[in-house]
């Protein structure tokens, strides 16, 4: 499709970067002569759902291919069939998860047989398509829970295994659930309650696994069992969170140094000081590589260096989605003062998508141990008064809060005490 075809379109260095939201699905729909160019596609259904709903898109595409097929000066070999197949093919591959909607469904099947009719040699593509998109949707990726273990020994994993390993495996783990996270989940996401909209669910289980793996480290030094090996257990996590960083597994290391920052661990200043000052010192330098300090400048710094260096890559998730949020409440929808569509906001989260997918996409060539991340992922873990109490009976409480908050403790039943701890 030529420029000059779209009246409300404006271009920028070959790119639209604002039109009307009909003539931008104008520039989408394909004919049996155009299509649009697969950065565009991309950008149009990640981001459209910000102005316009996924139905009426796909209902317009429909309609203008039913359109352009009826005009009787088109040639009679002509048709726009393979290529409208193509488009839902390309959508349904990238954002299943919008065909869950039984009204774009049907939208669906009525442009394929539409194709089916113009064109009976598309048959077995149309047939394709719908099993595969019947796939993607049934075939529902999902973690084990979380259950509470009956003993510690999963969390005690210092005894075993080199901080290497343990890095190794929660790589694995971590590229699990950046796998099952789907780019129209990343986009649903905008502006609502990731724990509780059903359209998000991947995305609330990779939260919940970093604070998992969170706590699972804080549990892992604040362990009742562990008496006078506990400044070792937590050189061991300070050792992880290093090699985590190494390999490239920023989510994991920042999960991991948010565990050993818990103020359950903090206060205990007589522990602190049995630490390694080595050890201490490697630990200080990756607070500084991870430093929020001017907008995460180091991490984003390391991340580049790390994409030079690894095969796969797993980012600090939740900075990821910060920086779409941040483009979502920075760029305006429309242009200022107009009906138009800024379609550089549009371009702005496709860009952040194809990161996205190019973390997707890492090959993990380390270790796997489908025991050890086992044992990751079921270890017993303790709550946030789990970790406070244990923390008071490690080193006893000096502030007055604390003090107050430790004897409230101690005033429970010990059954009430254990079922809030675990």
């Amino acid at each position: 499709m030529d420029e000059d075809d779209d009246n409300t379109l404006e271009f920028e260095n070959g790119k639209v970067v604002a039109g009307s939201i009909n003539d931008l699905i104008g520039h989408l729909t394909p004919t049996s002569e155009y299509y649009p160019t697969e950065d565009y596609l991309f950008a149009f259904i990640s981001a459209c759902r910000l102005f316009v709903d996924p139905i009426d898109v796909l209902k317009q595409v429909v309609e203008r291919c039913q359109i352009e097929q009826s005009n009787p000066d088109l040639p009679d070999t002509a048709t726009v069939a393979p290529h409208l197949l193509l488009f839902i093919l390309q959508w349904t591959e990238t954002f299943p998860n919008d065909f869950n909607r039984p009204t774009l469904m049907e939208k669906l099947h009525e442009a394929r047989r539409f194709c089916q009719n113009l064109d009976p040699s598309c048959s077995r593509g149309c047939n394709r398509l719908i099993q595969m998109l019947d796939n993607r949707l049934t075939d529902v990726k999902t973690k084990k829970k979380v259950p509470k273990s009956e003993s510690w020994e999963d969390v005690n994993l210092v005894r075993d295994i080199k901080p290497e390993l343990i890095a190794a495996q929660l790589t694995h783990i971590e590229l699990d659930f950046l796998n099952n996270i789907s780019c129209d989940e990343m986009i649903s996401m905008l502006g609502k309650d990731v724990a509780k909209d059903s359209l998000c669910q991947n995305v609330n289980k990779y939260v919940n696994w970093f604070n998992h793996l969170s706590h699972f480290t804080a549990s892992a030094v604040l362990a009742p069992e562990l008496g006078g090996a506990r400044n070792i257990t937590m050189e061991y996590y300070m050792d992880v969170a290093v090699c985590c960083f190494s390999v490239g597994n920023f989510n994991s290391a920042m999960s991991v140094l948010a565990g050993l920052n818990q103020s359950s661990i903090t206060r205990l200043h007589k522990l602190r000081e049995k630490l390694d000052k080595n050890k201490v010192e490697h630990l200080s330098n990756l607070e500084r590589q991870m430093s929020p300090s001017e907008n995460f400048k180091t991490y984003r710094t390391a991340m580049k260096n790390a994409e030079k260096q690894h095969t796969c890559v797993i980012p600090f998730f939740t900075l990821l989605v910060k920086d779409i949020h941040t483009t979502c409440e920075i760029k305006k929808t429309r242009v200022e003062g107009t009906e138009l569509i800024n379609f550089e906001k549009c371009w702005e989260l496709s860009r952040h998508l194809i990161e996205f997918q190019k973390y997707q996409s890492g090959v993990c060539d380390l270790q796997s141990d489908g025991n050890i991340q086992e044992d990751i992922l079921l270890a017993k873990i303790l709550t946030e008064d789990g970790m406070m109490f244990s923390s008071y009976e490690i080193e006893e409480p000096v502030t007055v809060n604390d003090k107050k908050r430790y004897k409230a403790f101690l005033e429970k039943a010990p059954n009430q005490r254990m079922e809030s701890f675990y």
